[in-house]
């Protein structure tokens, strides 16, 4: 395997704001829908989440990854007294995974309690080692593995659809790389969702800042970068097909929020810790602007946007947490809509 030269400058500092997930007690087993995703992807495990029915882990064979993937599910408080009833669907997107996982939103803010007042499924996947919500080239092999795009956008909304009464109507919001998730598969597979909201995400990887993330990131879960989307400057039209930023006409349509601090500790930050607090610097520096270049392109080409560049603040939880109860009422209004 050939690790890019370039990732060990921001690998420790990836390493540093890694934080671990508090751990659950083991659940119960309950059943499992009669399901499966056109490409013969299904559930194949259900389990409840600290005794609550309405949260449920669901563990997915999934065809496309070539392997399980870990999928939290929250259902709208009269799911079960409504067996007819269909209901429509919001996506939470988590960030590279040792940052936070598939059980990120529920650990770290009140989804579950915005979840009680709102007559949505609330679908939260994780996204593989690396994080990202893409099909990767896996080096020009022809292989059904690490097919996060084809898991997220295509799989997972069949099985929702199709095994927990979705109704094709979706919404999808994400952090950092789940921010990057939530653009990027709204412009690469346009009615999938019809609002994508990030949140500090990591728009722009084919740009100078970007491409070096972006490497950091994959060589930090000891994998190749170039089995992501292949060399830089061999597969350059690979790297831009996956960019928000050069693909950001492919977005009209889908209604877009944008946030992101600039780095700065900000009003947030004072019980951050100390040793995390750089690498939450620089994520947010590099990061912001992604984002601000985002809403930049999106503007020049008279793509509606709604931006909150909000200055000072980091790359953590409090200011994600903050954006969702910004952007869950019109998120929850438009796929009710």
């Amino acid at each position: 395997m050939r690790i890019s030269a370039r990732w060990p400058r921001c690998a420790a500092v990836l390493l540093a704001v890694a934080a671990t997930l508090p751990g659950t007690p083991a659940p119960a087993a309950t059943g499992v829908p009669d399901a499966r995703a056109d490409d013969g992807s299904h559930v194949v495990a259900e389990t409840t989440v600290d005794g609550d029915a309405r949260v449920l882990d669901l563990t997915v064979r999934s065809t496309g990854v070539g392997a399980y993937a870990m999928v939290r599910l929250i259902l709208p408080r009269d799911w079960a007294a409504s067996p007819e009833r269909t209901w429509p669907a919001v996506y939470l997107l988590a960030g590279e995974t040792r940052l936070q996982d598939y059980r990120g939103w529920s650990a770290n803010t009140d989804v579950r309690r915005l979840a009680d007042d709102a007559d949505v499924l609330v679908v939260m996947p994780g996204s593989g080692p690396a994080g990202f919500f893409t099909d990767w080239w896996n080096n020009g092999k022809d292989l059904a593995l690490n097919q996060w795009e084809t898991f997220t956008a295509v799989e997972l909304p069949q099985l929702v659809d199709r095994g927990y009464r979705g109704d094709g109507r979706r919404a999808a919001a994400g952090l950092s790389l789940g921010g990057y998730g939530a653009i990027e598969l709204a412009a690469r597979r346009p009615g999938v969702f019809r609002y994508a909201a990030s949140y500090s995400g990591n728009l722009n990887p084919a740009g100078p800042t970007g491409e070096l993330l972006t490497d950091a990131i994959v060589a930090s879960a000891h994998l190749d970068p170039e089995a992501l989307w292949g060399d830089r400057r061999r597969e350059a039209a690979r790297w831009e097909a996956h960019d928000p930023v050069v693909n950001a006409d492919r977005l009209r349509g889908t209604e877009l929020y944008l946030s992101a601090g600039n780095g700065l500790p900000g009003p947030l930050d004072a019980k951050l810790p100390v040793d995390v607090l750089p690498g939450a610097m620089l994520l947010e520096f590099l990061c912001g602007g992604q984002t601000t270049a985002m809403a930049d392109r999106l503007r020049a080409l008279g793509v509606p946007v709604a931006a909150d560049l909000y200055g000072p603040g980091t790359h953590q939880w409090a200011y994600w947490q903050e954006q969702l109860h910004k952007t869950w009422p019109r998120m929850v209004a438009v796929v009710a809509s």
